[in-house]
């Protein structure tokens, strides 16, 4: 299993981005761990490696189709009801302050982590090919706007 003083930082990072970006409560479910082959249970995603001088891996934040229109409605101030080229690069600007966030925490209790960009994944049942070949939590989120997922993997 994933060492929880890794995924705290992540976890404080996505309620803070979401609460100040999108005024969006959330509340982080329990977490399981992920099975081999299982697809990202949200229809857009924004995915962003962890690379550091011990390990690499990487962050996922998913959200179903529903939850993503009222994030990306929130935080830009206009009603969304579909999703489009427009607003998918949202997640990855979401996935890139969650990211940044957790980096700051995380070094200084002195993992080491190197910057990184996001990539976006749309669509049903979407896979990650590239994961990398550790175990990888999945943290369920209830929020206001809809429920979430945030996805963690590491491997030496």
């Amino acid at each position: 299993m994933i060492d929880i003083n890794f995924v705290n930082p992540f976890l404080g990072a996505t309620l803070n981005v979401l609460k100040v970006q999108a005024s969006i409560e959330a509340q982080p479910g329990k977490i399981t761990l992920k099975q081999s082959g299982e697809p990202l249970k949200g229809d857009v995603s924004g995915v962003i490696g962890i690379v550091s001088d011990t390990f690499k891996g990487n962050v996922v934040i998913s959200f179903p189709e529903s939850t993503f229109l009222k994030v990306m409605s929130n935080m830009l101030g206009e009603e969304y009801t579909e999703i489009s080229q427009d607003i998918v690069d949202g997640a990855g600007e979401i996935t890139n302050m969650i990211f940044g966030q957790a980096k700051v925490v995380l070094n200084e209790r002195g993992y080491g982590v190197q910057i990184a960009l996001p990539q976006v994944i749309t669509g049903k049942n979407h896979m990650l090919s590239n994961q990398s070949k550790g175990p990888t939590v999945i943290i369920p989120f209830n929020s206001t706007a809809g429920d979430f997922f945030v996805e963690i993997c590491l491997s030496e």
